[in-house]
């Protein structure tokens, strides 16, 4: 559970223990005053409307200067650029060194847009050629330089919007020159690396969607230069890159979020991302096995692609990194019940994509295990009060429940005995679930005694 989470969760249990007499007045104060006071969501809606501002101001100098782009002389264009970029960072400087960090990232946010404007400006006053790939490269360079020299984060989200940019420039397709993969690991290092620096909840998702991005982007390149399959089949290896990345994300998310470190910042950075990622993980997983679902109703797998799947190396080094991460976990924690819950889950997340290359045509079983997957993910998140787990995979399980009665309505019959069994599945799933958290409650109450 993350910091935002257990704090939530403990000042509901210290209402309730207040009000039963459990916790007098003075405890209640010194708990308070121990983990401290959190921003609640109001206290961050200045900030917010103060970034929204900042991003309405620098369009309006770009768009000021457009409307009078004839009107301002080419000198006089430049000369303000600068200014502007001189300004706004000193002005940052400025509000740094008085302690008012918000102020001045938004002032190196706003210097960072400048920068971004004035690239497309100098571009078009000097007639350069279209390069938009070159273009992203040098906004996400100069955003990263803003980011790092100034400690800002909003200058990393345009860091990262802009390398994303860059690799959907460059990316088709994906024949990448080594100059271009190691530009490509460096931008994405960078911009984990200050993340872990310095968190932010859009800073986080964005880096992860540039790790997806990234990782999909090298495979498809070797996919494309080393597959032996047509290009309709090469499709198909996707689902099980899927299934494999969410479960990466998931398993070492999940791991690096509830390792105890030394007190401090840098601790609590490394958990939030790991938080970020073990549920960017779970959206990953419950798409795939969706997608996977409807593949395997509407197509058939080629024996082909079986036959080329135990070549495909990529793929098997990152579920040996999935195996570590879940093997680690075991280690730390051997009777938790949120592992066993998640090495199901990952299991059977992986194995959907499985059924559907080496079991062509097998709806029933694909169905079977896609429930199955679902279910798991779902209980993993309530096991380890993972409330964003458990809602991804409730949803995707509502989704497979209307697809296979979207496929299944020309038999009723069979149609009624589907449902009939997957309801009494999961009512004896619950049940269960039910009786063993009620007995494991009696047991802990009886050993606190």
């Amino acid at each position: 559970m993350n910091r935002a989470s257990y704090l939530k969760q403990l000042e509901a249990d210290l209402a309730r223990w207040s009000a039963k007499g459990w916790i007098g007045a003075d405890g209640l104060a010194q708990i308070r005053a121990e983990i401290g006071e959190t921003p609640s969501g109001w206290s961050r809606l200045p900030a917010l409307f103060a970034g929204i501002g900042t991003i309405c101001l620098a369009l309006a100098v770009a768009a000021f200067v457009a409307a009078n782009w004839e009107a301002i002389p080419r000198p006089a264009k430049l000369t303000g650029i600068a200014v502007l970029l001189l300004g706004a960072h000193g002005f940052a400087a400025a509000m740094a060194s008085r302690g008012h960090r918000t102020v001045a990232d938004l002032a190196t946010m706003f210097a960072t847009l400048v920068f971004v404007s004035g690239l497309a400006l100098v571009g078009q006053i000097y007639h350069l050629p279209s390069d938009w790939a070159g273009g992203a490269l040098l906004v996400a360079v100069g955003a990263l330089a803003a980011a790092w020299l100034c400690a800002s984060r909003s200058s990393l989200v345009v860091a990262a919007v802009a390398s994303l940019a860059w690799l959907s420039w460059i990316g088709d397709p994906p024949r990448p020159t080594l100059a271009e993969v190691v530009t490509a690991l460096v931008l994405l290092v960078a911009c984990v690396a200050h993340v872990l620096r310095m968190t932010s909840f859009a800073g986080r998702w964005l880096v992860l969607l540039l790790f997806a991005a990234v990782y999909g982007w090298l495979f498809a390149a070797w996919l494309d230069t080393s597959y032996l399959l047509s290009s309709s089949e090469m499709e198909f290896s996707i689902l099980p890159v899927g299934a494999a990345f969410g479960a990466l994300l998931v398993a070492w998310g999940y791991l690096l979020s509830g390792i105890e470190a030394p007190a401090g910042d840098q601790s609590e950075d490394v958990a939030a991302l790991a938080h970020s990622a073990g549920s960017f993980g779970v959206m990953i997983l419950v798409g795939t096995v969706l997608l996977t679902l409807v593949i395997g109703f509407t197509e058939t797998v080629s024996d082909e692609v079986a036959s080329e799947m135990p070549h495909v190396w990529p793929l098997h080094l990152t579920f040996a990194v999935v195996l570590v991460g879940l093997v680690w976990q075991g280690l730390r924690a051997p009777a938790s019940r949120p592992y066993r819950m998640l090495v199901a889950a990952a299991v059977l997340a992986i194995a959907c994509p499985l059924v559907l290359i080496f079991l062509p045509g097998n709806t029933v079983v694909l169905a079977a295990v896609t429930l199955a997957a679902l279910v798991a993910i779902s209980a993993a998140g309530s096991t380890a009060s993972l409330t964003a787990w458990s809602f991804w995979a409730n949803f995707g399980l509502a989704a497979a429940l209307l697809y296979l009665l979207y496929e299944t309505v020309g038999s009723l019959l069979g149609q009624s005995v589907f449902f009939f069994v997957a309801g009494l599945l999961l009512v004896t799933v619950a049940i269960v679930s039910a009786r063993r958290l009620r007995k494991r409650s009696v047991a802990a109450g009886e050993g606190g005694q």
